[in-house]
């Protein structure tokens, strides 16, 4: 069972806490007699990396076949150091570096095979969620938190794969902004799903706001080109009230937060666009298969189809601890994050249009 999965999401799971200034009941240790529980934590981090790539590839990434064993080496690899391990922080760590090595090999597979597998997609959520957790328990550990992204940034440089490290960074920082504005500036309870339901259902987190009696099945999107070009159109609607462009092409049908009632959840309108469907047919098969979380609640649940920019006009809105500046939750209630999800009126809004 996956660890963070335990009373319905990341930041709920139950993981023990290192105790320090004390020594651990049981001492693990390594060939040569290395300590990984004593060691300092950037020696403890140079090791995981001498384990990650203890055995190079050889450079045959055109064979599936070889690709494929590389993976199972390297997940065979990461429980072998993991077992060498006492400390559940260490643990969470070593494993997200291994699980990065590991995306990286998928990626190859993936750019032979022509798609990723649901098997794939969904150890790449787990490992996102796991990442989540982590930067949410060393948020306020500068130290650690750079010697993270440090070498999270490390590992993919030297698998030439940078464009990926990117990419899922976003998706890791970008979920966790949104999490942060939902939860302290508008006091609602924030869970994220089990990793095959995010995959299936394409929900990536359960945000309710029990005052109003509210839940949001969200999905979040970081498309950087795409949301620059949603923010630039939305924001002269807004300024100049211009029309919006009522084309018949898809991309005209974008907003950068739709929200779907249920009574649409499933439906084909031909007039909506066809991610959004895909969306709310998720919606409404996540809300088939969790009855017992809605059994009994007179709750209207909503669909939130949402564009969150980690980056606008080379301005980075999300800082490494997943804390989001004050101009992505400006931008946000520009267009109208508060209005589409009926949240009550927080921000300053004499200052949304103001630099």
């Amino acid at each position: 069972m996956n660890k963070l999965e335990s009373n319905g999401g990341v930041g709920q799971a139950v993981m023990e806490e290192e105790i320090k200034n004390n020594q651990p009941a049981q001492m693990k240790q390594v060939e040569g007699g290395l300590n990984l529980d004593a060691i300092p934590f950037e020696d403890f981090i140079s090791e995981v990396e001498k384990a990650i790539f203890s055995e190079e590839r050889s450079g045959n990434n055109d064979n599936v076949s070889y690709l494929e064993k590389c993976l199972g080496k390297t997940k065979e690899k990461k429980e072998n150091f993991l077992a060498k391990i006492e400390s559940e922080e260490r643990k969470f760590f070593a494993e997200a570096f291994f699980e990065i090595e590991e995306v990286v090999i998928k990626n190859l597979i993936e750019s032979k095979t022509g798609n990723r597998s649901e098997e794939f997609r969904i150890g790449d959520t787990e490992w996102q969620q796991e990442i989540i957790f982590l930067i949410n328990k060393i948020k306020n550990n500068p130290t650690e938190l750079k010697l993270f992204w440090d070498e999270y940034k490390a590992i993919f440089d030297y698998e030439d794969d940078v464009k990926s490290g990117n990419k899922y960074m976003a998706g890791i920082l970008a979920p966790m902004a949104l999490q942060n504005i939902l939860t302290e500036k508008y006091g609602l309870q924030v869970t994220y799903p089990k990793p095959k339901e995010d995959v299936k259902y394409s929900v990536d987190m359960v945000a309710v706001d029990e005052q109003n009696k509210l839940i949001f099945l969200i999905q979040v999107k970081t498309d950087k080109e795409q949301i620059e070009k949603l923010i630039k159109r939305d924001i002269n609607t807004l300024r100049n009230g211009q029309e919006k462009n009522t084309d018949s092409n898809q991309d005209a049908r974008k907003e950068l937060i739709k929200v779907i009632p249920r009574f649409e959840f499933g439906d084909r309108n031909g007039k909506m666009h066809e991610d959004y469907q895909i969306f709310s047919k998720g919606c409404s098969k996540y809300v088939e298969n969790n009855r017992d979380l809605f059994k009994g609640k007179e709750y209207e649940v909503k669909g939130v189809y949402i564009y969150v920019p980690y980056v606008v006009g080379g301005d980075k809105l999300i800082d490494m601890n997943g804390m989001p500046h004050e101009k992505l939750w400006k931008i946000l209630v520009a267009l109208n994050l508060e209005t589409k999800l009926g949240l009550p009126k927080k921000f300053n809004h004499d200052r949304v249009f103001k630099k």
